[in-house]
């Protein structure tokens, strides 16, 4: 076994160094492969007649399925550029890092998997919060193009020429590139199947009722900006509503972090009056690593139970 002692920090950072090449290296070789792929079958399929390539679609096998949710998770937090051929080893390499930091910290065979698991969370983290970050900045902007709209309309501008100049105004990069995308395919698709692209970048069921709202408005034979004054409302309310769940969940998750920062205050204090007596016992002997594994563990834990009961979507 590893003594974490025994290692210079310059081997860890050679190690790391090593693990990310090696990554980038795995990235690009399956995404050159990849692209080679999606031109085979996109070569094969402009000669294949329509049965032959729905029959096809219908054996796709599960694991397929699986990369394409997985496509499907990084395209709402707009990684789609990443896709899943490169997530998964970028994924895979996480993992080894961090199984190899937390076995030479804590010296047990236990660690290995929960290095491993630590290390299949922290980008399974990172994308969930990214996705939430994009939906709370793509719903604010759109409350305000919706005002921006509305009073334009009122001013007697048509809805085209206002949608265009809302854009135009939005401060969100997210909201901006969504709908300069809409607006490029909805005279060539129609605008159903361009909102359905747009549904999914983002996790937004503003944009759903948004949607619906201007299917309703177009189609009606009454006047299109008492429909969208209407939607303001609701649009505004709903953010509202948003704001104020964000706040009462970060008061719970900002004590849940007070209490764990208080206990590794009373521990470096401890420590310090005990001359480091705790710091040997728990990093030094084989029984005090696994009880602070096990302790870490717990509150980490704790941390994942809390996040859950405090979420409110």
């Amino acid at each position: 076994m590893f003594d974490i002692e025994q290692i210079d920090s310059v081997q860890i950072y050679i190690f790391v160094l090593i693990a990310l090449l090696f990554t980038l290296l795995l990235v690009v070789v399956v995404m050159y492969v990849k692209n080679k792929i999606d031109i085979y079958h996109l070569k094969n399929a402009l000669y294949e007649k329509k049965d032959s390539v729905i029959e096809k679609k219908r054996e796709t096998k599960s694991s397929e399925q699986y990369f394409e949710r997985i496509d499907e998770f990084l395209k709402l937090a707009g990684l789609e550029k990443i896709g899943s051929l490169a997530f998964i080893p970028i994924l895979l390499a996480s993992m080894v890092i961090s199984a190899f930091f937390i076995y030479n910290i804590f010296d047990n065979i236990f660690a290995i998997g929960i290095g491993f698991g630590l290390g299949l969370f922290i980008p399974y983290f990172i994308v969930k919060t990214l996705i939430s970050r994009r939906k709370n900045e793509f719903n604010f902007a759109l409350s305000d193009a919706i005002s921006i709209l509305v009073r334009m309309m009122r001013n007697g501008v048509g809805f085209e020429q206002a949608f265009k100049r809302a854009i135009s105004l939005s401060q969100s990069n997210v909201f901006k590139t969504l709908f300069n995308k809409y607006m490029k395919e909805k005279d060539l698709i129609g605008d159903e199947r361009a909102f359905e692209t747009m549904f999914k970048s983002v996790k937004s069921s503003e944009i759903r009722i948004f949607a619906l709202s201007i299917s309703i408005g177009k189609s009606s034979g009454g006047k299109f900006s008492n429909t969208l004054e209407k939607l303001e409302d609701s649009i505004k309310q709903r953010i509202s509503l948003q704001k104020k769940v964000t706040v009462a969940t970060q008061e719970a998750k900002i004590g849940s972090y007070m209490i764990v920062g208080i206990l590794i205050l009373l521990f470096v204090m401890m420590n310090s009056n005990f001359n480091g007596a705790l710091v040997n016992y728990f990093f030094g002997t084989e029984g005090g690593k696994f009880q602070m594994m096990m302790i870490m563990l717990w509150v980490g834990f704790g941390l994942f139970i809390n996040s859950i009961l405090t979420k409110i979507d």
